[in-house]
């Protein structure tokens, strides 16, 4: 049995640990277990969280009952918050107090809590604020300032977390939103560049490698900061995503969900690295498909980039959406000076001008391509969609260009190539290119002298 569901064998300031952790255990394992048959990675995430919710309230109301009457909440912060607690996820609280004195008052109790639930071996993440501060940008530790986005209550004063939710949030997001997302998109460009910037890593990282568990985060807080600055009012994040994207990243998240619940089950630890070994038990198992029906272990691979390039596009297209430099420093950005008939560059991206529809050949395709190869400038995501769409719309007729060869050829010898065919082959136009690529299109091969797929 893994350490997280065994008796806690001291306790805290006189708390009786072992009935705790007796139920815990109970629960724990029928979560596991019925995880196991049906392999739904979010169910278990949730039940999992909403039995930490009843040990973490039954610890309060013992040992944080006078200061919880006013003045003082508790609040699940991050994955805590967002009910995604995975089997060996963290515990994340923050103690909130309306004042000092509050925050006083509650100190013994906050330890006597904190202690009671390491006894249980819960990875415990906590803070304590009071409201005040939470007025702050926290610019030495913006992580806390994002985790509030996933604020939720536990128990305490419900008056004061509705200051928090709704006044203190919102205000600190409106008024600090630049900053913010310009330290989220760091963040996030930062972790991708430590995974090589590509999804198709052998072995990937289901929660931090690009197209992993933390891109749909970051998805959803992109939009949420949006949302806050705007409108000053909460909503579901996944409702403000793009309709064409949003149905793909959602399925990819149920995908993922399972795989990370699926390691720390195996792994018994937070370790979210998805290895050659654990790759053919997932495939064996069917997780993510079909539970009990087996896949070769490359089939399931691709399919596990699949769902990392769905959640990749939404990233992509929300970062592609944060507000640059003002117009001025657009004016004076020289690239923007490659702009022509029928594209347009903004911030090192390509836009189209015209709409797929619009074209009665490849001609324009290739032309974009070529600007890739030569000016080392990137598809913006409306680009990239605008490739597939003409794709559609050409149909059988995309490649009837007498010139062909020659203007691919052309591109293959420009300084940046390799970007634009890496391009080409996310927007599908390599494969229409060349049917034969399809076959090492997300291709695994595992020996010593391949870190990534095939492609």
């Amino acid at each position: 049995m893994p350490d997280e569901v065994k008796s806690a064998t001291t306790a805290s300031a006189g708390l009786p640990a072992l009935p705790l952790a007796a139920r815990y255990g109970g629960e724990a394992a029928r979560i596991r277990h019925a995880f196991e048959a049906d392999g739904d990675g979010l169910a278990a995430a949730h039940a999992r969280s909403q039995l930490i919710d009843s040990i973490v309230e039954e610890l309060c109301r013992e040992h944080l009952a006078p200061e919880l009457s006013s003045g003082f909440c508790v609040v699940a912060v991050g994955g805590y918050g967002r009910q995604e607690m995975f089997p060996y996820s963290d515990v994340d609280l923050l103690f909130l107090a309306a004042d000092s004195r509050a925050e006083a008052a509650g100190r013994e109790g906050i330890g006597t809590v904190s202690r009671a639930l390491w006894d249980l071996r819960f990875r415990v993440g906590h803070s304590t604020h009071i409201l005040k501060e939470c007025y702050q940008l926290q610019r030495d530790n913006l992580e806390f300032n994002i985790s509030l986005l996933d604020c939720r209550y536990l128990a305490g004063d419900l008056q004061l977390f509705a200051q928090l939710h709704d006044e203190v949030i919102p205000h600190v997001v409106a008024r600090d939103r630049q900053e913010l997302v310009r330290n989220l998109t760091d963040l996030t460009r930062g972790r991708h560049q430590k995974h090589g910037a590509t999804i198709f890593h052998l072995e990937p990282n289901l929660k931090d490698a690009p197209g992993g568990l933390r891109d749909y985060h970051v998805s959803r807080w992109l939009a949420l900061i949006a949302q806050l600055e705007r409108e000053r009012r909460w909503a579901a994040p996944e409702g403000l995503w793009p309709i064409a994207l949003r149905q793909a990243a959602l399925r990819s998240f149920q995908f993922l969900a399972a795989g990370r619940c699926f390691l720390h089950y195996r792994r018994e630890r937070d370790d979210n690295l998805l290895t050659y070994e654990l790759q053919d038990e997932a495939a064996s198992l069917g997780l993510g498909h079909q539970m009990g029906k087996a896949l070769p272990p490359a089939d399931w691979m691709r399919s596990y980039f699949q769902h990392a390039r769905a959640v990749q596009r939404l990233t992509g297209q929300l970062l592609d959406e944060v507000p640059g430099p003002s117009l001025y420093g657009l004016f004076q950005d020289w690239r923007s000076r490659l702009s022509n008939e029928n594209f347009s560059v903004v911030r090192n991206r390509v836009l189209p001008r015209k709409a797929a529809a619009a074209l009665e050949d490849a001609g324009p395709l290739l032309d974009l391509f070529e600007m890739v190869a030569r000016h080392g400038v990137e598809l913006s995501r409306e680009a990239e969609r605008w490739v597939e769409a003409a794709l559609d719309w050409l149909g059988d007729h995309a490649l009837d260009l007498d010139d062909l060869w020659p203007r691919l050829s052309r591109i293959l010898v420009l300084p940046h190539a390799a970007d634009a065919l890496r391009a080409m082959h996310r927007a599908r136009f390599l494969t229409t290119l060349f049917p034969e690529f399809r076959v090492v299109d997300a291709l695994v091969i595992r020996d010593f002298y391949h870190r990534y797929t095939v492609d």
